[in-house]
């Protein structure tokens, strides 16, 4: 992931949690900073699906650690799909597609479950 990557990604979580207005310019600047070397390994695209399922799926914003691991996730699924010959974007139906946001669903509320318990 690049630096304009992580710069996105950052100003995503910031404008979609109401919270984190608090967060100063430098405090962004940092983020995006940090944000770059955790993620550089990381695909972009696999960032950007992980962060917009979570927009979508919680109501609280990320940290690293919740981020990297629904990263991981993120990836174990891709590779599951591609093996299967489904990953590629004509294949996926509006179905498949609903099925896999039903799957990050429940994965997420598994993650939050088990840092809770």
């Amino acid at each position: 992931m690049t630096i304009q990557d992580a710069t996105k990604i950052v100003y995503m979580l910031h404008a979609a949690f109401p919270q984190d207005r608090k967060a100063t310019e430098n405090d962004l600047l940092d983020r995006i900073d940090v944000y770059a070397v955790f993620f550089a390994d990381t695909d972009a695209r696999v960032v950007y699906k992980v962060v917009n399922a979570w927009i979508k799926s919680q109501p609280f914003m990320p940290n690293i650690e919740e981020l990297k691991k629904a990263c991981d996730i993120q990836q174990q699924i891709d590779k599951h799909l591609a093996d299967a010959g489904i990953i590629k974007p004509e294949n996926l139906t509006p179905e498949l597609q609903a099925r896999l946001d039903a799957l990050w669903n429940a994965l997420a509320e598994d993650a939050e479950d088990t840092s809770n318990g």
